[in-house]
């Protein structure tokens, strides 16, 4: 029976459907929300205050996608985020403001009550809308509160963008029928200055409390805190956005301005330090989960700072390109896939993903070892020395002369109990397998040509739900190591022995001895 599969190309034909929808969508909404601006302000308002509110717009989201380095979002999800905050979200906002304001009795769109009360819950509801959207229906893109900030910053640049073409625009027009257009254009320019330049970054700030929440609620369990946190988040935006709207409208200029200095510019430092916290403490997160893949033999310790690093990414690619495009393209690709196996493999320990994790997972080992031989690793810097170094009691290990336990191409120090076999990786560099455990090749067992640092038929790779093994002759380091926190001894996956055949396919064997070129890292550098 052929069951329900998709038929070859069906989902990609699905995808390119729904995306000329959307972006149909789009333009409808543009083309309404554009006509009403332009009514509003003019021919000649629309044309200054488009000039003056696209200004700040490629700055905003420059510094956006800087933080988000490791993991990239797709261009398509931004660029969703980007057109929603213009066009639909500014939409829905102009209607509802337009329509509160008139029964307020209040002039034109967005009153002083209808700009503090009104004016932010719908706003921020517009905008947050979207991060909720993204964070509901592509669960494998999102992955934090790193992405939520991302996309608070893309749609709070597009809402920006419309609302200053309309706030620009109508300075332009009132100030050119009273004076003429050079008095108009001076202020649009003032009006500019302090938009455009003082505070930029007013709706990206208001939306990220929301984005935090989300953020938060996407990586947590408890149910109450997955429902309260986006809550929690939205009010804080509302009330932020509500004081700095009063600040303008009731304040004055001097109150106006204490509020920014007091209000805007503590909330921005703030923000601008937490999201270099969150993205340094992302990296931290990476190494640790590829670590738990280094354990196990799927990666070698000198991969993981080329990854986990902003330093290290940066240096595999420069190295690669030397290379040529296919292998600049080939090291992109390899950091991709590790990473969000990375983030994978933390979504799996959190326990906030379902049991297909565990078929992605192959799937991203599976895609990860056939790339690995086709990236040029650079030579090994001094940053790389971040692998695990497993310090011992004093008295286990004595350097061989030259050496100098740590550093990557030799030993590592072990604890008590330890015993040591050559890793993976190239020049099979040794490291330190858990208290009372073995790696394969250590005394006493066997080791295949070929298959050094690959995890043996008593070794569980992460992530995995198999049952405990039932082998007819355990070994006596499986005791130590479900004590020492490791999972017990699993039956299914590849061994290091080379007449071993897998009981449950589909994971890749770890990396080989060694690496054909241009795979393989470079020459190491002489100890100092």
């Amino acid at each position: 029976m052929l069951g329900n599969h998709p038929v070859p190309g069906q989902r990609r034909n699905q995808g390119v459907l729904i995306g000329i929808v959307i972006a149909v969508v789009f333009a409808i909404a543009g083309l309404v929300i554009f006509g009403i601006v332009a009514k509003s302000t003019g021919a000649g308002g629309f044309t200054w205050g488009l000039v003056f509110a696209f200004v700040p717009v490629i700055p905003v989201i420059a510094l956006y996608l800087w933080l988000d380095r490791y993991e990239p979002e797709p261009t398509r999800y931004i660029v969703f985020a980007l057109c929603w905050g213009a066009f639909i979200a500014t939409l829905a906002a102009i209607f509802i403001n337009t329509e509160v304001s008139h029964r307020l009795a209040e002039t034109g769109v967005g009153g002083d009550r209808s700009a503090v009360f009104v004016a932010p819950p719908v706003e921020e509801f517009a905008k947050g809308s979207v991060i909720l959207l993204l964070a509901l229906l592509r669960r494998k893109e999102f992955d934090g509160i790193i992405d939520g900030l991302v996309y608070a910053g893309m749609v709070g640049v597009g809402f920006a963008f419309t609302e200053n073409i309309l706030y620009y625009g109508r300075v332009f027009n009132t100030l050119s029928e009273e004076a003429g257009s050079d008095a108009g254009l001076r202020g649009a320019f003032a009006l500019f200055i302090i938009r455009g330049v003082i505070s930029p970054f007013a709706h990206p700030l208001f939306t990220s409390f929301t984005a935090i929440g989300i953020g938060v609620a996407i990586r947590h369990r408890s149910t109450v805190v997955r429902f309260l946190a986006p809550v929690v988040g939205y009010l804080a935006a509302v009330l932020a956005h509500a004081a700095w709207n009063a600040s303008a409208s009731w304040a004055g200029g001097g109150g106006f301005i204490v509020a920014y200095l007091c209000l805007m510019v503590p909330l921005f430092i703030c923000l601008v330090v937490f999201a270099l916290v969150m993205r340094s403490r992302e990296g931290q997160m990476i190494a640790s989960r590829l670590y738990d893949y280094v354990r196990f033999g799927w990666l070698v310790p000198q991969d993981v700072p080329l990854i986990a690093t902003l330093r290290g990414r940066k240096a595999l690619r420069q190295n690669a390109r030397r290379y040529g495009p296919q292998a600049e393209a080939a090291a992109k690709a390899f950091q991709h896939n590790a990473t969000e196996l990375a983030y994978l493999r933390d979504k799996i320990v959190r326990q906030v993903i379902g049991p297909e994790a565990l078929q992605t997972e192959k799937q991203l080992l599976d895609e990860l070892r056939e790339r690995r031989p086709t990236v040029p690793f650079p030579p090994m810097p001094a940053f790389a020395q971040a692998a695990p170094q497993y310090a011992g009691a004093p008295g286990q290990y004595t350097a061989a002369p030259g050496q100098q336990p740590g550093i990557a191409g030799q030993q590592y120090a072990a604890g008590p109990g330890q015993q040591y076999a050559p890793g993976p990786g190239a020049g099979g560099q040794p490291y330190a397998a858990g208290p009372g455990q073995q790696y394969p090749g250590a005394p006493g067992q066997q080791s295949g040509a070929s298959g050094a640092g690959q995890p043996g038929p008593d070794q569980t790779p992460p992530g995995s739900g198999a049952p405990a093994s039932t082998s007819p002759n355990p070994r006596p380091q499986d005791a130590a190591s479900s004590q020492d926190g490791y999972p017990p001894a699993q039956p299914g996956y590849p061994s290091a022995q080379p007449d071993h055949s897998s009981g449950q396919p589909g994971y890749p064997p770890g990396p080989p001895d060694r690496q054909g070129p241009p795979g393989g890292y470079g020459p190491y550098p002489p100890p100092q």
